[in-house]
């Protein structure tokens, strides 16, 4: 099945829950609103013509100072492993209490990317199992993939050994 194909097998059998679907260098896209999430990712995975059985991605976009509304995406990314062919998912989340459903009851294997969702977005998933950080330490504060999240500089940890590490150089003549 073509990407063409894929999108307009989805917005025929979908309608009102698809927002927009296109066809983005090559790849089927489709645009969707979190509450329509978790009944679209299901029809996705057992319509049997498209049997997008594989969900290989997970991930999340902060669209601020880029004058686009929403200011958060979700995009998950779908494939059939049987017919080869795959679909892109965009929900889009405002900014006030950003949250999308949970899709692991649909596939287990999306409990760490949604948790990451989480940590790195600040974007609640809303039915996950266990919500809360992946990656950074529970007491952290902020979440470090938006687009206004300070920057800091840091010292590289071994900057401060140069001198000596110089000096153990000179001292041990290289064994060969």
């Amino acid at each position: 099945m073509t990407s063409e194909e894929i999108v307009e097998r989805v917005r025929t059998s979908l309608g009102k829950a698809v927002l927009k679907g296109e066809v983005t260098l090559g790849d089927a896209v489709v645009h969707i609103a979190p509450e329509s999430l978790p009944r679209v990712a299901r029809w996705l995975k057992e319509d049997p013509d498209l049997d997008f059985d594989y969900l290989s991605n997970i991930s999340g976009v902060d669209y601020l100072d880029l004058d686009r509304e929403p200011r958060f995406e979700a995009v998950y990314e779908f494939h059939s492993i049987e017919k080869n062919h795959s679909i892109r998912l965009r929900v889009g989340i405002g900014e006030e209490h950003p949250s999308v459903p949970s899709v692991t009851a649909i596939w287990a294997g999306a409990n760490f990317p949604e948790r990451e969702l989480f940590d790195m977005f600040g974007i609640a998933v809303e039915g996950h199992p266990n919500l809360k950080r992946l990656i950074m330490p529970e007491n952290w504060e902020g979440h470090p993939l938006r687009r206004d999240y300070p920057l800091t500089v840091e010292d590289v940890a071994f900057s401060f050994n140069r001198d000596y590490k110089k000096e153990l150089v000179q001292q041990k003549p290289p064994t060969r």
